[in-house]
């Protein structure tokens, strides 16, 4: 065994250790956090891997390693960059430095880190308004993970991604119309500024669309109907 193997199977396993450390809520939990802070920055990509993974388990308090992780969103390694945003998709309102860089991911070469860019930020609403042109892109052109993922974070958005979504239920794929429909439905009264274009909609020639459009507005009349008055 070479002196720089040893010195790597050190590292890793004091990176196991101090995530075993944030799994179990160890005492020198404050002192494993700035640890793992450190050792995303290693030579290793093993390490950065396992810190990355370990930081995820911070959650909300997690919120000082922030600035690290954002700088290494732009990791070589793959494996690095998803679960570094990973981390960030589960820190809350600590994140929310992050989000102009987790939207930039959403553009990430790797599909699989771009889907894990528009999941953290859909974990992040709805204080994340501002990546609403990237929800609207998946929801446009995405496969359909990223689609699913797209709906669950505009339903989230509920007010804020209305306007956006009225002017997708004029675009030109059916099946992106009828999304649009689902989610103005459960979005509910706050999307009655809708009820013209979904009512138009009943007329399509697609059975799909009159029925995502007959749904919805059962959906917006019906909560509207039951607010108290």
């Amino acid at each position: 065994m070479t002196p720089d193997w040893l010195a790597r199977r050190r590292r890793l396993d004091a990176v196991m250790r101090l995530q075993a450390a944030a799994l179990l809520g160890d005492a020198a939990r404050e002192e494993a956090l700035r640890l793992l802070i450190d050792a995303l920055s290693d030579s290793d990509h093993e390490v950065r891997e396992q810190a990355a993974a370990a930081l995820s388990e911070f959650g909300a308090e997690g919120g000082p390693a922030v600035p690290a992780l954002m700088q290494a969103i732009n990791d070589d390694n793959v494996i690095v960059r998803r679960r570094v945003i990973r981390a960030l998709g589960g820190m809350g309102e600590a994140a929310e430095e992050a989000i102009p860089a987790l939207v930039a991911a959403t553009e990430d070469s790797e599909p699989s880190v771009a889907l894990q860019a528009l999941a953290s930020l859909a974990d992040l609403t709805p204080m994340t308004v501002a990546a609403l042109p990237a929800f609207l892109s998946a929801l446009w052109t995405g496969d359909v993970r990223a689609r699913a993922v797209a709906t669950v974070a505009l339903v989230r958005l509920g007010p804020a991604a209305v306007p956006s979504l009225l002017s997708t239920l004029v675009h030109p794929a059916p099946d992106v119309r009828a999304k649009a429909a689902y989610i103005l439905g459960k979005i509910g009264p706050a999307a009655v500024e809708a009820k013209p274009l979904l009512e138009k909609m009943l007329s399509e020639r697609e059975e799909t669309l009159r029925s995502a459009a007959q749904d919805a507005l059962r959906q917006i009349d019906t909560e509207a109907a039951s607010r108290p008055s």
